[in-house]
């Protein structure tokens, strides 16, 4: 009976890594991919590695006390950990997309009350008075060309 329990985890396990990588690797309806398609192979097999890696090293105690949730939590670590250390390091926007991948994107089109139909022209990250780290966007109006920014805090 132990032997099946120890299979059924490491077949959760594994069930995880696939579930994680086709949720943050292809469109979706919660998110876009923020892991740019050419690097995503080398992503999986590092991030799945360092995985493979991390459960190797702990404990019969660890194993038993971890929740399916902190596996996830520390897969996708090492899923954008990975991504960050292959892109680009002068790609800004690019980082942006793998710290922050629920937020808008240089290029699309959000529609403000103000300003109507807007796109996404520029964003950057900066600490606000608190030093809290707040997104700047800059847009342009769709109809007037008219450039516009708004800023909102991120999600810690």
């Amino acid at each position: 009976m132990p032997d099946e329990v120890e299979a059924l985890s490491e077949e959760k396990r594994l069930g995880l890594i696939e579930a994680g990588i086709e949720f943050w690797f292809n469109d979706n309806e919660k998110v876009r991919s923020p892991i740019p398609k050419a690097i995503q192979p080398q992503v999986k097999r590092k991030a799945t590695e360092e995985y493979h890696l991390w459960l190797s090293n702990m404990t019969d105690a660890d194993r038993d006390d971890v929740k399916e949730d902190e596996l996830v939590e520390v897969f996708e670590a090492l899923l954008f950990g990975e991504a960050l250390k292959l892109i680009d390091k002068n790609d800004e926007d690019l980082a942006l997309t793998l710290y922050h991948p629920f937020m808008p994107r240089v290029g699309d089109v959000v529609n403000d009350a103000k300003h109507g139909a807007s796109r996404i022209t520029a964003r950057k990250v900066e600490p606000n008075e608190d030093k809290k780290p707040f997104m700047i966007v800059t847009l342009e109006s769709v109809d007037s060309q008219e450039a516009w920014q708004t800023e909102f805090a991120l999600p810690p």
